[in-house]
């Protein structure tokens, strides 16, 4: 299985689509808050895709933000993913609330955005992963397969 992976978009639609476009064989997006309108574009691009969306500190101005939450755990046939936009876990000064919380969860792998910046780190089987921000360019590929996971960031 193939994820997109998106975050902090903040009205660059353009590259959003442009990232989808470029991954034709995707059968999933998930999308990390702040640029929730952007995401619904995509969405609406490709309505045959399963997308998964949560809230950033943003999009609670926007109007579509009170259709979707703060965070979600989303269960595949392989893993468990706890997906957040990360400013509620305090993630621009420490990962330790986030990790916690996906141990809480049970989660292998944990989603966040909020800080722009690329990474990605494994501490005791728990993989936290943020794709960077699209309006910067940066995005994640994800793929799971029997139980394994593997994660790239790719440019636009």
């Amino acid at each position: 299985m193939k994820i997109l992976v998106f975050s902090d978009s903040h009205g660059a639609a353009g590259r959003l689509l442009r990232a989808a476009e470029a991954h034709p064989d995707a059968d999933m997006f998930i999308f990390l808050g702040d640029g929730i309108r952007d995401a619904e574009m995509l969405f609406e691009k490709y309505p045959d895709v399963p997308a998964v969306a949560v809230n950033g500190n943003c999009d609670m101005f926007s109007a579509v933000g009170g259709n979707y939450l703060d965070e979600q755990t989303v269960d595949l046939s392989d893993i468990r993913i706890f997906c957040c936009h990360g400013h509620k876990y305090g993630v621009k000064s420490t990962l330790m609330r986030l990790w916690m919380r996906a141990r809480e969860k049970e989660v292998s792998l944990a989603l966040f955005g909020h800080t722009h910046e690329p990474f990605e780190t494994v501490n005791e089987g728990v993989r936290l992963f943020n794709p960077g921000s699209v309006m910067q360019g940066s995005y994640g590929v994800i793929y799971v397969e029997r139980g394994a996971v593997s994660a790239s960031h790719g440019r636009i």
